[in-house]
């Protein structure tokens, strides 16, 4: 019985001791995290702000910071709402644009699929004059284009050709018929 009792109080001193070290674990993982957070916060804050000089020094007026737009979308019969956030919208000559200031090592570039989807997304909701890419690692300004393929366009114009030479053998044919 004594052995018996050793071991018990082995495994209940081995349970608590791995009860507070997941428990100093957790706490120390949220603490970390929470530091990354804010720090990272910090400096998209100091970024916005050294953007908004960047903007204004090469001639743009801000409009609106931080500016969301709800939008729906339609799956079946149900309809889902969301919002899409833009760091700026901002106006040039007239012209207005969306901004979006990326400051992270990686995501700065058009190349990369997440950036690139944003843009669109972005394009698609507030449908401005451009996209700009505003780097604040290299401190530079892009204008993202998409480009649609026109075959809608090219479909039209094919069929205005198509139908100007029906008329055109049309009128041959009535001319020759007549005794031309």
């Amino acid at each position: 019985m004594e052995e018996n009792g050793k071991l018990i109080l082995v495994l209940i001193i081995s349970g608590v001791i791995t009860i507070i070290c997941l428990f100093i674990f957790i706490k120390a993982s949220t603490w970390f995290r929470t530091k990354k957070l804010k720090q990272r916060f910090s400096q998209s804050r100091c970024a916005e702000k050294e953007a908004e000089k960047i903007l204004i020094k090469n001639g743009y007026t801000i409009i609106d910071r931080q500016k969301s737009k709800p939008l729906f979308i339609t799956v079946g019969d149900k309809i889902h709402r969301y919002s899409v956030r833009i760091d700026y919208l901002v106006k040039k000559k007239g012209k207005v644009y969306v901004v979006e200031v990326k400051s992270g090592e990686k995501i700065p570039y058009i190349t990369n699929r997440e950036t690139r989807r944003q843009m669109l997304e972005y394009y698609l909701a507030y449908q401005p004059r451009g996209i700009l890419l505003l780097n604040m690692k290299n401190k530079s300004i892009s204008e993202v284009k998409f480009q649609w393929e026109r075959a809608s366009y090219r479909l039209w114009l094919i069929r205005i050709g198509y139908f100007l030479a029906g008329i055109f053998f049309a009128l041959l044919l009535f001319y020759f018929l007549r005794g031309g």
